[in-house]
């Protein structure tokens, strides 16, 4: 089992490369996860650039080139999105859960690289501050995310009934399993704020995700071929699978 989830870096990095080509496709900025304004001068530029700096972080991940500074531009990328795009419409409208959503998920594809940095190689040439300013991200990252948890969760019991709506009608329970994904957000954000069973959490919440990925984003996606969101939202749920799975590697290698 070891094996499959050390595949975590590779899972976020196919996620981030997704996003780069979704942006290419579509000539335009991802919907939800990057709310640049319309009027943006120079917007297509500015498409051109992210998805191309997306696209080098995710091959510098595959192929081994300078792997940590790859992971490294990716989190500090999501980050500069967070505090550019995400925080000035969250503060300007605190009770829009939307936005709230929108910022946790930026706020946690940023952490999720610096979480996954240490896991790949820093090559013979590194500098002693660049590996402190790995390890310090990664504590920050670490609590950053369980901030991210618990957003998640407070809007899952804020927006009850429309999650409901989410799951598919097969699926029987669904009170429950609404329930049970927002106790595994908190439970996740308490576990990465104390460390606790903190392999056993995140391996479960990478496998919730990878769940949601097969049997949620997956069928929609591929229903509305042409819709953005759809294929974002998937590609977000794929990337938080490899950021909960590279924790739990992280953790199984320190034990």
């Amino acid at each position: 089992m070891k094996k499959y989830i050390g595949y975590g870096p590779f899972i976020y990095a196919t996620a981030i490369a997704s996003f780069g080509l979704i942006q290419l496709v579509t000539q335009n900025f991802m919907t939800g996860l990057l709310p640049f304004s319309p009027t943006l001068p120079f917007r297509l530029l500015w498409v051109y650039l992210s998805s191309t700096l997306l696209l080098l972080a995710a091959a510098g991940i595959f192929f081994s080139i300078k792997p940590q500074k790859a992971a490294a531009t990716a989190g500090a990328l999501f980050f500069f999105f967070f505090l550019v795009l995400h925080v000035p419409k969250v503060l300007s409208n605190v009770h829009d859960g939307g936005e709230w959503a929108a910022a946790a998920e930026a706020l946690s594809l940023g952490c999720g690289a610096f979480l996954i940095a240490p896991l790949l190689p820093n090559g013979v040439s590194a500098k002693p501050e660049w590996d402190r300013m790995i390890r310090t991200m990664n504590v920050i990252s670490r609590y950053l995310l369980a901030v991210s948890l618990v957003i998640f969760g407070i809007l899952h019991v804020q927006y009850f009934d429309y999650i409901l709506t989410l799951i598919p009608s097969w699926i029987p329970a669904p009170v429950f399993w609404s329930c049970l994904v927002t106790a595994a957000f908190f439970l996740t954000a308490l576990s990465l704020i104390t460390r606790m069973k903190m392999s056993l959490a995140t391996v479960l919440l990478g496998s919730m995700f990878l769940l949601w990925v097969l049997v949620l984003h997956f069928p929609r996606a591929i229903s509305k071929l042409t819709i953005e969101p759809e294929w974002s939202s998937l590609f977000v749920a794929l990337a938080f699978c490899g950021i909960a799975f590279s924790i739990t590697f992280s953790t199984w290698q320190r034990e």
